[in-house]
């Protein structure tokens, strides 16, 4: 039976978006890693005083992945859904944590060196204003991923996955190819590098010329 995201516990919540990360297929995990080793690849070219934000930190093991990668850079993040800020405060969470929207950020224009954004475009409605306003944040750069379609609902229909939705994951509202995510995001800031681990795409834009 699927989720009901509205009613489940924070525990329950946790255990749904962890299951990705928990996902014990050889495959998957290496693609996993390779997604995170294209972020490092990023993050270890900034300057040790960078102040970094992640946005939509979900159940937290992005940021977990991330703090991993610093080298004396400052790592902040947020998420939304108050059900997993509680559950990260209740147990204690790495980096300092607030509770916010990325269409509404609680934060001080170019307070960050770089803003990131990571799986979270593909799930909102008003994609164009949270672009902005983690460009408003942003002093330097942003990162921004989402899944590479259509390879990503192709990977998903070939394993067996989501074939009423013609392989789309459920909660993707969103879909873009390399090409368009790079066409979306040069509208906000300049393009930097692009990168595709399989099936992701992940760019690098600088916030301001």
């Amino acid at each position: 039976m699927a989720l009901d995201e509205k009613t489940a516990t924070p525990e329950e919540l946790w255990e749904y978006y962890m299951g990705k990360y928990k996902n014990q297929n050889p495959i998957a995990r290496w693609l996993t890693n390779g997604f995170f080793d294209q972020i490092a690849s990023l993050i270890k070219a900034f300057p040790n005083d960078y102040r970094i934000l992640e946005v939509g930190c979900g159940p937290g093991e992005s940021t977990r992945r991330i703090l991993t990668m610093l080298d004396g850079q400052h790592l902040e993040a947020s998420e939304f859904e108050q059900r997993l800020v509680d559950l990260h405060q209740k147990f204690g969470f790495p980096v300092p944590l607030r509770q916010e929207s990325v269409y509404e950020l609680q934060r001080e224009e170019n307070e960050f060196d770089c803003v990131m954004l990571l799986e979270v475009l593909e799930h909102l409605e008003d994609y164009e204003l949270a672009l902005s306003e983690i460009f408003r944040v942003a002093k330097k750069h942003v990162i921004v991923s989402v899944p590479n379609e259509p390879l990503w609902r192709i990977l998903n229909f070939m394993r067996g996955k989501y074939w009423s939705d013609f392989g789309n994951t459920p909660g993707h509202i969103n879909h873009w190819s390399a090409s368009g995510l790079k066409t979306l995001v040069a509208q906000h800031g300049k393009i930097v590098q692009v990168l595709k681990p399989l099936p992701w795409t992940i760019i690098l834009a600088k916030a301001h010329d």
